[in-house]
């Protein structure tokens, strides 16, 4: 196989690992948690979230079906859309009580305000340290 496509299959991996990865934590699971599902150890999850091994398309409609989605969402090369993560939040406010909701709702409501309001260079900042903390 000619480099370049070396590359591209390897850049699709990585692509497709992280939108597994992004819609593994939306469903509130850890690595292990999806490994235990795939019957498969911690270590190739994680190997298949970062692009070093590609799934077959056998796993990915494992993967799809563990993960409540289609496999043509796990091919979605591109950000998710504000349909997925509004879903992705919803499913993890479920076991939630309604004042609880509440009051995510509206820290959500207030951290969304303010980051609107910081440059770029701020933005990501709070961004990172969201991130770390969370």
């Amino acid at each position: 196989m000619p480099q370049a496509d070396k590359s591209s299959n390897k850049q699709i991996a990585v692509e497709v690992g992280g939108i597994i990865a992004i819609r593994r934590k939306a469903k509130g699971w850890t690595q292990a948690q999806l490994a235990e599902h795939m019957d498969i150890e911690k270590e190739s999850v994680s190997r298949l979230e970062t692009g070093h091994i590609a799934p077959s398309l056998a796993r990915l409609s494992q993967i799809a079906k563990l993960l409540d989605c289609d496999i043509g969402d796990l091919l979605k090369i591109s950000p998710p859309d504000v349909n997925d993560q509004a879903l992705a939040l919803l499913n993890r406010m479920d076991d939630l009580s309604d004042s609880q909701k509440a009051v995510l709702l509206d820290l959500f409501g207030k951290v969304a305000l303010a980051m609107g309001k910081l440059n770029p260079k701020d933005r990501k900042v709070v961004e990172k340290f969201l991130g770390d903390i969370l």
